[in-house]
Parts: structure tokens; sequence; C-alpha cells
């Protein structure tokens, strides 16, 4: 699977789990917003240079694997830290 294809799944799973969950003020639409706006980003980065679109879909990725860990899991999810990363990671790519 091709980085952009598993960047892809990761968000898509994660799309696909986060209508279970809310949080007050950084609601799952905020986080997934957020979400679609890092990977059009990252995708637009890799085609411009994939060394560093590479480097943010690798610190991208720990993090939505641990959320989707915590849906899994039935765990809590702080959307307020989740969009804060996002909003970090988005700084990066862009």
């Amino acid at each position: 699977m091709t980085p952009q294809k598993s960047m892809m799944a990761i968000v898509l799973t994660a799309a696909l789990t986060l209508p279970n969950l809310a949080y007050a003020a950084c609601t799952q639409q905020d986080a997934m917003a957020k979400a679609t706006q890092l990977s059009q980003l990252v995708q637009a980065k890799m085609a411009k240079d994939p060394a560093s679109g590479q480097a943010v879909m690798m610190k991208m990725q720990p993090i939505m694997q641990a959320n989707q860990a915590k849906m899994t899991s039935g765990g809590t999810i702080d959307w307020d830290s989740v969009c804060t990363q996002y909003d970090a990671l988005i700084t990066q790519a862009q």
C-alpha cells in the first residue's frame, strides 16, 4: 500500500468511527474537518516534496492510530487535544 493510500485508510477509518462520539469545545465534526484538511495538505506536499510529506505523515499516523484505538476500546476522546494536534500538523504541512 502506498503512503497516500495508507494515510487515506486511516482518515477513512477515523471518519467511520467518529460519528458515535462528541466533545463540546471541539466537536467530532471539527476534528474531521481538520483531518480532511490535513490529508489534502499532506497529499499536496507528497506531490511536491515526498520526503517532507512523508515526515508529516509519520507524525500524523501515531496520533490517528492512538485515537482510533481509544474509540475501538470505548475510551474517551479529548477532542480539544485532537484538534490541537491536528492544528500543529496542519501548520507543519503548509
